[in-house]
């Protein structure tokens, strides 16, 4: 049995780091193994949580769908980093299809970038104006 992985009553615990998989990403794999297995997640100190998992399947492996478990965690944290590194990228790309769909909204987009960037200078110029009366 790995190190991780502790068995209690037909349930097996895994501690898993906060520091590594982020919530989002323990929450994701849980949800894919919850035709699989009963979950309950537990704080496990300050930086982990302590994954509960126990097989609906009888037959099945508890040591096995936790090693299952730990496979879907790390899927989820490349998507999750995937999605982070990429996410300019994927705006960029549907700004672009939906412009070339409807050419009125690049026209609407660039003047509430002018507006926002106005918006911008004004409240540096504020700025600028209360050091200078201090």
């Amino acid at each position: 049995m790995h190190k991780n992985f502790q068995k209690v009553d037909g349930w097996i615990k895994l501690a898993v780091k906060t520091k590594v998989y982020s919530l989002p990403t323990i929450y994701a794999a849980g949800y894919v193994f919850m035709d699989k297995a009963y979950i309950y997640l537990d704080p496990d100190g300050a930086d982990k949580v302590a994954v509960w998992l126990r097989p609906k399947n009888k037959k099945a492996d508890a040591e096995t769908v936790a090693a299952e478990f730990c496979q879907e965690l790390l899927n989820y944290a490349h998507y999750f980093t995937s999605l982070k590194a990429n996410a300019e990228n994927t705006k960029i790309l549907l700004q672009r299809a939906l412009f070339s769909a409807a050419p009125s909204l690049v026209q609407e987009a660039e003047e509430k970038e002018i507006q926002d960037l106005i918006k911008e200078l004004e409240q540096e110029e504020k700025k600028e104006s209360g050091k200078r009366k201090k």
